[in-house]
Formats: structure tokens, sequence, C-alpha cells
């Protein structure tokens, strides 16, 4: 029988504008909103505290 390595799965900020948000790419994502807003936007919370408004697709695995 093989054994199981339990495996931690991420999510981190990757967005695809330019909107000042550059500073918070590539940061761990603590978590996400369910709330859309009319823009397509949730809330996000970043590993340091930040909060940004992003789109689904820039949270990804990481």
């Amino acid at each position: 029988m093989r054994s199981v390595e339990p495996v931690s799965v991420g999510w981190v900020f990757r967005p695809e504008r330019a909107d000042n948000v550059e500073e918070h790419v590539g940061k761990q994502v603590r978590s996400v909103g369910s709330a859309v807003d009319e823009g397509g936007r949730v809330d996000v919370v970043l590993s340091d505290g930040a909060r940004v408004r992003a789109y689904r697709h820039e949270v990804v695995p990481g």
C-alpha cells in the first residue's frame, strides 16, 4: 500500500490589469467573497490583510 502525502493548495492574486493593484501581484489569497459587483469583481483579502476587488480569473492556484 502506498502512503498518501498531504497536499496544500493555495491561491495567488494575478491581475491582468494596471489599475493600482500591481503592488499586490503574486501575493497569497486569504479569502474570496461570494458577492459579485456590477463589474464582475469580488472582494479578495490577501495574506498581508490588503483588500482588493478582483475578477475571479485573477485568483489562480499557486
